[in-house]
């Protein structure tokens, strides 16, 4: 269903901004559990019901929706015309929303083998700090005027303003897409999986966790079928992905401390260190540490700590940034913000 709530949201900025009231921005509440906590004393604003789909041209493979869409919504609609959101976005029960997606730049297993949210973000439609909506970038893939503002709100978390709109590249839907299962230790999942990215596969997703690799193959059904006789393994049910996109399985279940290391599928860890390792070993995942562990960290990639329990660790929930990367990013925010309006120290303490 389309709904237009801008006026509405529009007005509540610009008295928030005349008032020097801080807003923190809600879609579907899926995501309120990474970054940094919202202020307790600001006022919420929702963008849940300016949702639906305004424009899409399956010919053209561009779609064009409001900030509350769902995401199981518009994953709906692409299915129907044998199209995806190539970047796998989790849908987190079907209250996930486009805004949401995009501001945290969260995607999915597809994200090695298929993009980031940035890839595939077109043009953003923006409520700025005075209540002022504005368009940023294109509503076509070709389209490359302007400041590239459409993909720096990716992963903002909401700091630069509010995301009304979005236009998303899309992509054909693959032919075949199944999941085997490999019963396999880390040495050997990680030589299996070196093998398939070094050459050209129907890889599309992989995970190991507890002895067990899980791959997704995608493509067309020749190419499928012919990767499946020669790897072997049980098939399952596609349906895991989003399981494990959403941390709905174990070892995720029932964790108080969750974090992230981003880094390179090469670089070497110990068996036990880490629960879960996905795309490619490049994404892990560790469960309760006893304290930081950027601590002492020389390996390479970064930290985020994607959930913290009661008694969380006391630091920064992304990677600190350096002098001049923490000098660029109040820059920025002075531009698109100057009042810090917007979910202040959702993303840094000092933004």
């Amino acid at each position: 269903m389309l709904v237009d709530n801008l006026e509405a949201l529009t007005e509540q900025v610009a008295a928030a901004n005349k008032g020097s009231r801080s807003l923190t921005i809600v879609g579907g509440g899926t995501k309120m559990f990474l970054g940094n906590p919202p202020l307790e004393n600001a006022e919420e604003i929702s963008v849940r019901r300016h949702c639906g789909i305004v424009d899409y041209h399956p010919e053209e493979l561009v779609i064009r929706a409001r900030a509350g869409t769902p995401i199981a919504e518009l994953k709906q609609v692409l299915d129907k015309e044998g199209q995806i959101l190539a970047f796998d976005p989790p849908d987190h029960g079907g209250s996930a929303t486009l805004g949401g997606v995009v501001a945290t730049g969260l995607s999915g297993s597809r994200r090695p083998y298929g993009g980031a949210v940035k890839d595939f973000v077109l043009g953003v439609g923006m409520i700025l700090h005075d209540g002022a909506y504005c368009e940023f970038g294109g509503q076509v893939m070709k389209n490359v005027a302007g400041y590239d503002v459409s993909r720096l709100v990716c992963g903002s978390f909401g700091t630069l303003g509010i995301l009304a709109d979005v236009s998303l590249k899309v992509l054909p839907k693959p032919e075949t897409e199944i999941t085997l299962v490999f019963e396999v230790s880390l040495a050997e999942a990680k030589k299996q999986l070196e093998a398939l990215t070094r050459q050209v596969s129907p890889l599309s997703a992989s995970c190991f966790v507890d002895g067990s690799l899980k791959i997704r193959l995608s493509g067309g059904q020749v190419s499928v079928q012919s990767s499946k006789s020669v790897l072997g393994g049980e098939e399952i049910s596609s349906d895991y992905w989003n399981l494990l996109d959403t941390h709905s399985i174990e070892p995720f279940l029932g964790s108080d401390e969750v974090w992230r290391l981003s880094t390179f599928s090469e670089e070497p860890f110990d068996d036990d260190e880490f629960a879960v390792c996905d795309w490619a070993f490049a994404q892990r995942w560790l469960i309760n540490p006893a304290s930081n562990p950027r601590e002492g960290y020389q390996g390479a990639g970064h930290w985020t700590r994607f959930k913290g329990g009661n008694h969380s660790i006391d630091c920064e929930a992304f990677e600190p940034l350096s002098s001049v990367e923490l000098a660029l990013h109040k820059r920025i925010k002075k531009v698109f913000d100057p009042n810090g309006l917007f979910n202040p120290q959702r993303l840094y303490r000092d933004l």
